[in-house]
């Protein structure tokens, strides 16, 4: 596949980038170098300009002049991070479009998420960490085998917190207000950080917290249920009506020591903790009104979370070791009103009821069980007329972690550098899942599984009755009512670079890993009632990284890479739980994924350092990518659909180019589509079609900034000024997966238009530590939709918040 198929301006502006960085032009008067930005993104402290790979990063400084708290604002400027979300702590993230499933319950990340040494990635419920006195924010696209124990299939986010400071005692404090100007409730924020010194470079510890509150801005209107199918009835939500229902409280605190006992080694210890109660979902739909919608039941998330880590680095002379490890602990509880996702399950019923029978009407539990399909399809999602119902979640995820590496040093004489390192996880994952529906005991539920096992009717519909109270045809039920889940990972991985000559440098290394994916789970099916399966799944492989880097200047690189990502294979529960899935067509297993990428890219730095550009053009091969689907009998599956090609570029440039001046853009092209048709159930579904993109991968991402700072007329103050635009593309917002049996009912992709987005940002400095500054978000008031939901049925819809001013003031000190 030729790397310029679809994007043939990619190798003559390489280099064009690198002729250039060659040629010696004359600083303008009075402009300023770029300031460098130093990483650990290879585990080596390095200015990312000199890093042969994609990197973005933030520093403490860029990321406060962004304006930046949070998922939703830094995941605008970070074009290679492809996303799906809905809500804070619930999102997914890819990167270079490697996403099947932009929203899965329990499907597998294709990226890796970092907080310091500790990965914390929950794939479609990553946590929303708040970046409050941080000191820079990692994005390394691609895959990275031989970085992080962990291992990265598409790419790694790593968010770096500030450390103690033994050296002097300061701190900060902030506050800051914004209200929405167009319609919504006020929102605001108090923070701060002290750093301590107990002794003098050898002892200190650092104290961060904040509590933030963002006001509501989605109004729950006046509805019945008729609004989501005819078929349904007239009850209505006049107890629920209340406007800007999705406020939002943040709150959290970091407490970490660090102690040199001399100049070789560095010990740190810390916790993190945060927490967040949303008071509803953060969606809405078009239909009913600009940020309105209809719920039926109260909602909520809760979802708290905390680290416990330990870090010692030491300076052994030939090599610097580093041994990380500690415990992440989350817990996650919330409410959702489902009656849209219930009607669409009883309008699927009623097809499926004409497709049998031929009469669009559920019928009693004597004339159903004659019927296989019908027993299991249509007494099944009998609701009555009015199917007001909630979905409860209650979660916990505990996960242990522990990385050893020793790193070669990198005296600049040296031919050849080295890296080695260990890394084990263990990873529970048990969660409480109920679904009810009001008066299922009086509708379908008093003649269907309830009626077959003589228990007394409720209206737990996914609950089915299985409680531990009771039993049925002789076993006895449980309260176990989700999954227990267990991951337990060895790695080892390592690197080595050989300089071949004083311009080119090759570098070889892979991962060697080891997965155990455990399941526990009941059964929800009749004919299967207490199962409590205990299988293991096991993955073994070996991702290797090749790379090669030509350094024609002392400003300039040119390199070459060639890496592997794998994701883990599994077990499909509902499947293992009800063999006539199995005759269905339907698959007990799925096997692992693997990405392979290719790529070649520039970087280079002119004009005495006041112009960069970056670039870099890959070619990836996705094989056997795994895709969550909706089978009969089995319900939620994942299945390998087939391979899949993302072709594409990413590169930013930052340019200096007058006193006080500085420009920056940023971009990413992709072409991302499945290369098979995905045919399912022996040929009766297709899943997906050849040509098909992949869900919620733009084609174009762009973010921008212009920003000027200059001294003020009164004495000891400067002033910056900022401009942000960010531009996205139109998408899908999934596949052709979300299916029926037989077609009796079809879900097919939506687009997700293409949006833009501005900020003003107006901020004053002074040398005696005080800032204060005003800002503006989503100046135009766009309505950008960043997400479409299929799972609800309902084309609810995702957005940015409204446009909003604040102001602020923090103190340094």
């Amino acid at each position: 596949m030729p790397i310029n198929k679809h994007i043939p301006f990619v190798p003559s502006s390489i280099a064009l980038g690198i002729v250039a960085s060659m040629v010696s032009v004359p600083q303008q008067a009075g402009a300023q170098a770029l300031e460098e930005i130093i990483v650990t993104a290879r585990r080596r402290v390095q200015d990312v300009q000199d890093i042969p790979m994609a990197i973005t990063a933030f520093d403490e400084k860029a990321l406060r002049e962004g304006m930046v708290r949070g998922f939703e604002d830094y995941v605008r400027d970070l074009t290679s991070v492809t996303f799906g979300t809905s809500g804070p702590g619930a999102s997914t993230i890819a990167f270079r479009g490697a996403v099947s499933q932009p929203s899965g319950f329990d499907t597998i990340s294709s990226s890796t998420l970092y907080l310091d040494e500790i990965p914390i990635t929950r794939d479609g419920q990553n946590p929303d960490v708040r970046l409050y006195d941080v000191e820079r924010l990692e994005a390394l696209s691609g895959p990275q085998p031989t970085l992080y124990g962990a291992g990265s299939q598409s790419g790694t986010l790593k968010i770096v917190t500030n450390k103690p400071n033994t050296e002097e005692t300061d701190g900060w404090v902030m506050a800051e207000a914004g209200t929405i100007m167009s319609e919504g409730d006020p929102s605001y924020n108090v923070s701060g950080a002290l750093n301590l010194v107990a002794i003098p470079d050898t002892l200190a510890i650092r104290l961060v917290g904040f509590y933030e509150e963002e006001g509501g801005y989605i109004d729950n209107v006046l509805g019945t249920t008729s609004v989501f199918s005819p078929e349904n009835g007239d009850r209505d939500n006049a107890d629920k009506v209340e406007d800007d229902i999705n406020d939002w409280v943040a709150k959290g605190a970091r407490v970490f020591v660090r102690w040199t006992p001399n100049e070789n080694w560095i010990i740190d210890a810390g916790v993190a903790y945060q927490s967040s109660e949303l008071g509803a979902g953060f969606d809405y739909n078009p239909a009913f009104g600009d940020l309105n919608t209809v719920k039926f039941k109260d909602e909520k998330r809760d979802d708290e979370w905390y680290n416990l880590s330990l870090t010692i680095q030491g300076d052994l002379g030939f090599a610097d070791l580093t041994i990380a490890g500690g415990t992440h602990n989350r817990k996650i509880d919330y409410d959702l009103d489902s009656t849209a996702y219930m009607t669409a399950y009883k309008v699927n019923g009623l097809d499926l009821a004409e497709y049998y029978t031929g009469i669009r009407e559920f019928l009693d539990y004597d004339t159903c069980a004659v019927t296989y399909g019908c027993y299991l399809f249509v007494n099944y999602n009998d609701f009555g007329a009015d199917p007001t119902a909630q979905i409860s979640l209650d979660q916990e995820v505990t996960s242990f972690a522990q990385e050893i590496r020793l790193v070669s040093k990198d005296t600049g004489d040296n031919k050849f550098n080295w890296l080695v390192g260990a890394f084990y996880e263990d990873t529970d994952n048990e969660w409480d899942y109920l679904s009810f529906v009001d008066d299922l005991a009086a509708n379908g539920g008093g003649g269907s599984i309830f009626t077959y096992y003589g228990v007394e009717p409720t209206n737990d519909w996914f609950d089915q009755g299985f409680r531990a109270d009771k039993t049925y045809n002789g076993l006895a039920g449980n309260s176990l009512n989700g999954q227990l889940q267990n991951v337990e990972t060895i790695a080892v991985f390592a690197e080595g670079s050989y300089r071949l000559t004083e311009d080119i440098t090759l570098t070889a290394g892979g991962r060697w890993f080891e997965t155990d994916r455990s399941v526990a789970e009941n059964s929800l099916f009749v004919g299967n009632v207490f199962d409590n399966f205990d299988v293991v799944e096991t993955t073994e492989d070996f991702s290797p990284r090749l790379n090669v880097t030509w350094t024609p200047t002392d400003d300039s690189l040119i390199y070459a890479t060639y890496s592997e990502g794998v994701r883990v294979g599994g077990q499909n529960g509902g499947v293992t739980q009800n063999p006539a899935s199995i005759q269905l067509g339907a698959p007990q297993f799925f096997g692992p994924d693997k990405l392979k990428n290719h790529e070649i890219g520039a970087k280079a730095t002119w004009m005495d350092g006041r112009l960069l550009t970056n670039l870099t053009a890959f070619v990836m091969d996705w094989e056997d990518y795994q895709i969550q689907v909706d089978l009969p009998v089995a319900g939620s599956t994942t299945v390998n659909a087939g391979n899949a090609s993302i072709d594409g570029a990413e590169g930013n440039i930052a340019f200096a180019f007058a006193e006080g001046w500085e420009l920056s853009a940023a971009a990413t092209y992709l072409d991302a589509r499945i290369d098979d048709d995905i045919i399912l159930n022996n040929g009766v579904i297709v899943a997906g079609e050849k040509g098909d993109p992949l869900p919620v991968v733009p084609e174009w991402k762009v973010a921008a900034s212009l920003q000027y700072g200059t001294e003020l007329p009164w004495s000891g103050l400067t002033g910056v000024a900022r401009f942000d635009y960010n531009y996205v593309d139109e998408s899908v917002n999934g596949t052709n997966a979300s299916v029926s049996l037989f077609g009796a009912s079809t879900s097919s992709p939506q687009v997700q238009p293409s949006y833009d987005v501005g900020s003003l940002y107006f901020s004053v400095e002074s040398v005696n530590g005080w800032s204060a500054w005003i800002g503006v978000d989503n100046l135009w008031d766009e309505r950008a939709i960043t997400f479409i939901s299929p799972r609800f049925s309902d084309d609810r819809v995702f957005t940015l918040r409204p446009r909003e001013i604040s102001v602020g003031w923090r103190m340094d000190f």
